[in-house]
């Protein structure tokens, strides 16, 4: 009895240690250490497991560790395998692009860990650091460079880094509060926000990475909210005594393989958005805030504001007419003020000055212009060409400008999408996350949507085709938004004589058309929609024989196509898609040609009426034949400027019916009696 009582106790023992160690308190993910990165490189299998990859990470980890401040030191350790010679290549010299006057980056360690088990400690003292190159933004980026000892297949190279700044650049602090870091240049670092963090990160990359793990140490009087999107991450939050330790952690990701003319890869591959900030309305005073001191105008703006709208009928031609000045007037170059650039747009009395500026300094000089004729405007963010998520963190790569209308509601304008055009806002620009920059504060917000009709295509067509097989036709095309845009953009670098040829080589319908008569619409002229005209010839446009006469319709070849909606021929040859089909804009495309046949010829066969809708476009055709005459009607609507994998089948049915209309044939037979000596070839 005592024993069986003696066994009981030592099982409660063991039952009771056993959950004392299951509860007991771990320790956040830490790093890798050096025996586990000589493992998992041995387990890296070869170039045919990984799809023939040039590289495959191994391990891919950074702690951020953050300061009250909002200042961040960035520590990453990033191992990756050689698999290909392509691999041995593109890594042999060692480069790293940064930011002196936001960061200051520290390149601690470079390790060669060779196939044969050996490890090689590379110098890093050898590294230069020289200008990184530019093209039309000059704002002193430099790199590190360190040619590698040669590299093999199996090799694989340990970087370590630590970096103290930001993701984006600097505003200077006029208290000179927060910690005392010096940037590369020797200058304080300043968190935009003072007192707050944000950051966005990717999990995917064009290559495979078999561990990624991102860390935040976040101080505890520092919230930060977060969001995973597109895909999945294992995620945990760890309390120490001074810090809540976020950690996202994803194994096995294969590298990200995109799709012709897709959307922007952050807005399908698999990310994290974090920020302390609380709101997008807080995001929005701060903007406000910081940029509200560049707008002050001098004499010399008051006089070029009073020149530019003296006459003009209405506010709208005004406004139109300051877009239009700083768009064509104010050439984009960026040339830096050191640390006041990132979010802080330049004065406009400098941008005035120097008729130059990034799309910032363009924006707010729009915003001064109109203050000084009377309206309420601002500067605002934007992001051109992918999503913005919830989070209120930095996710923007565009400035614009903003008025507040009369009834309170908002208006955009962006004079950086505007030269040589007659839009006010890009149609190009629609359904983009927007944050205005105003005292009270704007929520997230969406750009306006373009309806099809608001981007149109009009051709009117009216010819003959001869007896001899000749075609002689006259055109008639009017373009309103995006097509009349880009018909300004061919034309405006060239000559007057130059443009004409330019015209001539797009408009071709045949291979011998002759261009008899062209003229069109000044690409500098902003008083009206593009329009153009012209009469072509060609001879030889008909096939067949005496009997039997064949011929594509004229207007099917789409004339000026190349430059006035190229998207609707981006290949759609894949019978489905994983992500998004972006074409530049909506679009409305009619045609309406009627052609006089010859006396005795009669049409066997037109080619068939399409009638098709579905949610991303629409197509109809439809010909007729009376009295001798042909006639034939087109229409081509693109309803959406992202077509979402859900509708592609359906776009591309239509796109594909669109070409096979091209090829189609009209077939006539002839009147022996109408058949001439001169019809006999």
């Amino acid at each position: 009895m005592k024993a069986k009582t003696v066994a009981n106790a030592g099982f409660t023992l063991s039952i009771y240690l056993g959950l004392a160690i299951a509860v007991a308190p771990a320790a956040p993910p830490q790093p890798v250490s050096n025996e586990e990165i000589t493992g998992m490189i041995a387990a890296t299998g070869d170039a045919e497991e990984y799809k023939n990859a040039a590289v495959v990470y191994v391990l891919d980890e950074t702690d951020v560790y953050v300061k009250k401040s909002g200042l961040a030191t960035t520590e990453s350790c990033q191992v990756f395998k050689i698999l290909t010679d392509a691999g041995v290549r593109s890594n042999s010299v060692y480069r790293r692009q940064f930011d002196p006057a936001t960061n200051n980056i520290t390149v601690k360690s470079i390790r060669i860990h060779r196939q044969d088990g050996t490890i090689q400690d590379v110098d890093v003292s050898g590294m230069i650091t020289q200008p990184a190159r530019q093209g039309i933004i000059f704002w002193g980026n430099q790199q590190y460079a360190l040619s590698l000892p040669r590299l093999a297949i199996g090799d694989a190279v340990e970087l370590r880094v630590s970096r103290t700044g930001y993701n984006v650049a600097y505003l200077a602090s006029a208290d000179g509060a927060g910690d005392t870091v010096l940037s590369a240049a020797g200058k304080p670092l300043r968190p935009p926000m003072p007192g707050h963090w944000y950051d966005t990160v990717q999990f995917q990359a064009g290559h495979p990475i078999l561990k990624k793990r991102y860390s935040v140490h976040m101080p505890k009087d520092m919230p930060l909210q977060y969001e995973v999107y597109n895909g999945s991450l294992q995620s945990s939050l760890w309390f120490d005594r001074d810090h809540n330790v976020y950690t996202w952690t994803a194994e096995d990701l294969p590298a990200f393989k995109g799709e012709p003319h897709m959307v922007a890869r952050s807005d399908v591959a698999t990310k994290v958005v974090m920020a302390t900030v609380g709101s997008w309305e807080a995001k929005s005073r701060w903007f406000y805030e910081a940029n509200e001191s560049q707008f002050q105008p001098n004499d010399e703006i008051r006089a070029k504001v009073e020149e530019l709208t003296a006459g003009l009928p209405n506010e709208e031609a005004k406004i139109a007419a300051l877009n239009s000045w700083v768009a064509d007037n104010c050439r984009y170059v960026g040339t830096t003020r050191g640390q006041h650039e990132g979010f802080t747009l330049h004065k406009s009395l400098e941008t005035f000055r120097d008729r130059g500026g990034v799309c910032k300094d363009k924006a707010g000089m729009l915003v001064t212009m109109l203050r000084v004729l009377g309206h309420e405007a601002f500067a605002a963010m934007t992001m051109a060409g992918s999503r913005v998520e919830q989070i209120p963190a930095d996710q923007f790569n565009h400035s614009v400008t903003v008025m507040r209308n009369a009834d309170g509601t908002f208006r955009l304008l962006d004079p950086t999408w505007a030269p040589l055009s007659r839009e006010t806002w890009s149609s190009r620009e629609a359904l983009q996350g927007i944050v205005y920059g105003t005292p009270e504060g704007q929520d997230l917000a969406l750009s306006p949507y373009f309806a099809p009709d608001q981007n149109t295509l009009t051709c009117r067509s009216r010819g003959e085709i001869t007896a001899d097989g000749t075609l002689k036709t006259s055109i008639h095309m009017a373009m309103k938004g995006y097509p009349c845009t880009y018909l300004r953009r061919e034309l405006a670098p060239h000559t007057p004589s130059g443009r004409q040829s330019v015209v001539r080589d797009a408009l071709r319908i045949a291979p011998n058309a002759l261009i008899e008569q062209l003229t069109f619409t000044d690409p500098y002229d902003y008083s009206s929609d593009s329009r153009l005209d012209t009469m072509i010839q060609a001879e030889d446009y008909v096939a067949g024989d005496r009997h039997v006469r064949m011929f594509h319709l004229p207007l099917l070849a789409h004339p000026l196509s190349s430059f006035l909606f190229p998207d609707a021929f981006y290949s759609v040859d894949a019978k489905e898609r994983q992500f998004g089909f972006r074409l530049r804009a909506t679009r409305l495309i009619r045609y309406k040609e009627t052609l006089r046949l010859p006396d005795g010829w009669s049409v066997e066969s037109v080619p068939d009426s399409v009638e098709l809708d579905s949610p991303a476009a629409a197509l109809s055709f439809e010909a007729r034949v009376e009295g001798g005459f042909l006639t034939y009607e087109f229409e081509l609507t693109l309803k959406k400027h992202i077509v979402p994998p859900e509708d592609y089948a359906e776009f591309k049915k239509t796109l594909d019916s669109m070409n096979q209309l091209s090829k189609e044939w009209v077939v006539c037979t002839v009147d022996r009696s109408a058949v001439t000596h001169a019809d006999v070839r």
